[in-house]
């Protein structure tokens, strides 16, 4: 592209929020769009970049929110082998696209929300980037969920925050015979006036928002040094690409009988194939023999009467052959005894993580058999 071509490109994709070094003495922008610094975001990252890794090769990022794609480049710049950025509106989309071909750099763009992160689709990132993004987060554990689970290794995150100086303290609060602490976060009005595209939603404090980041999965997470005002960086680490079994909000399961019978004499002793699909993102745990454990994850058979009204909701179980990671499919037999009244009869077949809950109460789709006792 010529300069001038540029220089109109520029001037057509107004107003940019990010101010980008296009070469040659041009940039994105020249004067602040909503009372922001003109060289925004440079100085937010001045202080991100102490919690990325100076050389990314080898290394794929996530940019999330990522606007004109300002960290974007600055990822790639450190050499990291593939960098998308996912940003939910339009404008900005079109204004990164540019961007990217102006300098010449192999970056990916999509237009996607947070909410819409899966890592069934896109596959993890060894490190993902949410600067200047939750606040903007109606759904804001959701959003955080989403996060943790396209992380392979490292989240950092910037956002605005409760301000300090006007933050109220954590406290332990005795209710019902539990020690929880509550921390602060705020909701922003949001008024018909409101300058920015996006509403704000909540701002967090600081330990408020270190508890949300642990609690949705994270094993470390670090503030950085440097918290201006009402704005922060965190710095989340994790041990295991996936969580385990014992982290319900992740479990999920597709259930489908491939084999068993519908009649059978009384006492009689049966055998299913049960075809188990690990559509959560937790890796099912198969525990010991004994499988007692907390968190670990058997194949239950419930036998339920002719209206459904259950008779004994833990008639028969079966251990996993191993431990099962989020997307496999696995099959498992399972023997079960006949009750001895004849009669009509159901069986439902469910995955329960031990001591935590039944799948099906989390959503998941279970298989099922009528059955006759002749």
């Amino acid at each position: 592209m010529t300069r001038d071509e540029i220089i109109s490109d520029v001037k057509r994709l107004e107003p940019w929020f990010h101010c980008i070094d296009l070469g040659d003495g041009l940039f994105t922008k020249t004067r602040s769009t909503i009372g922001e610094p003109v060289e925004h975001p440079r100085p937010t990252w001045d202080v991100v970049k102490a919690a990325l890794p100076n050389d990314l090769s080898g290394k794929t990022v996530l940019d999330v929110g990522c606007n004109a794609g300002f960290y974007s480049i600055k990822a790639k710049e450190r050499g990291a082998a593939r960098v998308l950025g996912i940003d939910a509106q339009r404008e900005l989309i079109r204004q990164a696209a540019f961007v990217r071909n102006v300098k010449g750099l192999e970056i990916d763009y999509q237009r996607m929300s947070v909410y819409d992160l899966d890592p069934h689709e896109l596959g993890q990132f060894d490190v993902t980037m949410a600067l200047g993004l939750i606040y903007h987060c109606k759904h804001l554990v959701l959003a955080l969920e989403k996060l943790f689970l396209v992380t392979r290794e490292l989240l950092i995150l910037e956002t605005a925050i409760y301000p300090p100086e006007k933050a109220p303290e954590s406290f332990v609060y005795a209710e019902g015979g539990t020690l929880p602490t509550l921390h602060p976060i705020a909701y922003v009005e949001n008024l018909p006036d409101a300058k920015e595209a996006v509403f704000n939603w909540f701002l967090p404090g600081i330990a408020a928002l270190t508890a949300l980041l642990k609690n949705v999965g994270f094993d470390e997470v670090r503030v950085l040094p440097g918290v201006q005002n009402d704005r922060a960086v965190f710095a989340c680490h994790k041990r295991v690409a996936f969580p385990d079994s014992r982290s319900v909000s992740y479990l999920g399961s597709k259930l489908s009988l491939v084999s068993g019978p519908t009649h059978c004499r009384p006492g009689e002793v049966m055998r299913f194939q049960v075809r188990a699909e690990n559509t959560g993102y937790a890796r099912w745990l198969r525990g010991s023999e004994q499988g007692t454990e907390r968190g670990d994850v058997h194949l239950v058979a419930h036998l339920l009467g002719e209206d459904e009204e259950p008779l004994s909701l833990y008639h028969a179980g079966a251990f996993l052959p191993r431990d099962i990671a989020p997307g496999e499919t696995i099959e498992i037999e399972i023997s079960l005894r006949a009750p001895d009244p004849p009669g009509n009869y159901q069986l439902a077949f469910d995955m329960v993580s031990e001591h935590l809950a039944w799948f099906e109460d989390l959503g998941a789709v279970i298989a099922k058999q009528q059955l006759v006792v002749e």
